[in-house]
């Protein structure tokens, strides 16, 4: 979790369109890795980090959603709604939080 948070975090120097993409492509490297490691053995290594790549894929599907509706979903949980809000926050100092800048 807090690799994918410091991912997350260096990409707020981005534009929101440009890491809104990064974000897409971080979210289909997760469910690729997902993919792949669900064929291994239960309790394996290569399995646990399956599931972790595919808790990482539904963290970013929900940070996706934030940062393209800018509003929460019902399902974030309290670090990824302060993550969120921090993300935003930078959005809103660079002018492009508000709805007239729509991806």
């Amino acid at each position: 979790m807090d690799d994918l948070n410091a991912k997350l975090l260096a990409l707020a120097d981005l534009d929101r369109v440009p890491m809104i993409e990064c974000l897409i492509a971080l979210d289909a490297q997760a469910k690729a890795r997902a993919r792949k490691g669900k064929r291994a053995r239960p309790g394996g290594g290569v399995r646990n980090r399956a599931d972790q790549a595919e808790a990482d894929a539904q963290r970013l599907d929900r940070i996706i959603r934030f940062l393209r509706t800018r509003s929460l979903p019902p399902n974030l949980t309290g670090p990824d709604a302060r993550l969120c809000e921090e993300l935003a926050g930078t959005l809103r100092r660079k002018g492009q939080w508000s709805c007239d800048y729509l991806l």
